[in-house]
C-alpha cells in the first residue's frame, strides 16, 4: 500500500508536541506554536530521531509488528491518506477541544518546498495545560480540499485527565469507525505498551487497530517512566 504522507515522519509530531511542554509562555488553552514534522508539517527537532523508524524498514503496513515494539522497528515510509472526502471531522474536533480547552491555530499551508512527491497539506495544533508542567495536545493535517487524513493526540503521564483525553481522541467519528471498539483497544493497548516501555526503557509503539480505512497506534517515550509521554495517532489509509 502506497499512500500521499509519510508515517515515518509524521512520528516526529510525538517529539514536536511535548518537545515544547516547558516552555514559557505557551498558556492553558493556547493555538500550540508547534507544528508537525516532515510529511505533514515543516520542522524536525532534534529529539525527533530517538522515535523515527528505521529508514531501512519496509514500508508496508504488512509489516507492522503485531505486538508492542520499539520504535525502530517500526516500518518506515508509511504513507496516509483522507480517510474520505467530505469529511473534514470538524464536528468532533470541536468537541473535543472545547472539553480540553485547547484552541487550534489557524490552518497553515505546507507545500513541502513544492515537492512533487508530496502534496502539500493544511495543518494546525493546539495544547493545554491540565497542571503545572503536563500538557496534552493536538495536530491535526488535512487535504487541500479540507478532508481530514490524521489526527495525533499525545499527552503526559502524570496529566490530569490522560486516559480520558487519549480515550475521546481515540473514538475519532471518521467513516467505519466503531469508537467502544477503538476505546477497548486503547486501554488494553496502553497496559501492554507500559509493559514494554518499562523493560525496554526506549520509545516504543502499539500493534496497529484497524477500523474501516483508519489506523491506529499509541506511542510511549521519554527519559523513564515517570517522565512518560504517551502519542495517538490515527490516520486514514487507502
Amino acid at each position: 500500500m502506497k499512500f500521499p504522507h509519510t508515517l515515518a515522519a509524521a512520528l516526529a509530531v510525538c517529539a514536536l508536541l511535548t518537545g515544547c511542554s516547558s516552555q514559557a509562555g505557551s498558556a492553558p488553552g493556547s493555538a500550540s506554536s508547534t507544528s508537525p514534522g516532515p510529511g505533514e508539517g515543516e520542522v524536525t527537532p532534534s529529539g525527533t530521531a530517538a522515535i523515527t523508524p528505521s529508514a531501512t524498514a519496509t514500508a508496508d503496513l504488512d509489516d507492522w509488528p503485531t505486538q508492542p515494539a520499539t520504535a525502530d522497528k517500526l516500518p518506515a515510509g508509511i504513507h496516509s491518506t483522507a480517510f474520505a472526502q467530505g469529511y473534514s471531522g470538524a464536528a468532533f474536533l470541536a468537541r473535543l477541544t472545547n472539553r480540553w480547552n485547547i484552541t487550534l491555530s489557524a490552518k497553515k499551508k505546507n507545500d513541502f518546498k513544492a515537492n512533487d512527491a508530496w502534496p502539500a497539506v493544511w495543518i494546525s495544533s493546539g495544547s493545554t495545560h491540565p497542571t503545572p508542567g503536563t500538557k496534552v495536545s493536538i495536530a491535526v493535517v488535512w487535504s487541500l480540499d479540507g478532508a481530514l487524513e490524521s489526527l495525533t493526540c499525545t499527552a503526559d503521564r502524570k496529566a490530569t485527565g490522560r486516559a480520558e483525553f487519549l480515550r475521546q481522541c481515540a473514538e475519532l467519528d471518521h467513516p467505519g469507525a466503531h469508537p467502544q471498539a477503538a476505546a477497548s483497544w486503547l486501554q488494553r493497548t496502553t497496559s501492554a505498551v507500559d509493559k514494554v516501555f518499562a523493560q525496554a526503557n526506549k520509545p516504543v509503539g502499539s500493534a496497529l487497530h484497524r477500523s474501516g480505512r483508519a489506523a491506529t497506534y499509541l506511542q510511549e517515550y521519554g527519559t523513564n517512566e515517570n517522565a512518560a509521554t504517551y502519542a495517538l495517532r490515527i490516520f486514514g489509509t487507502a
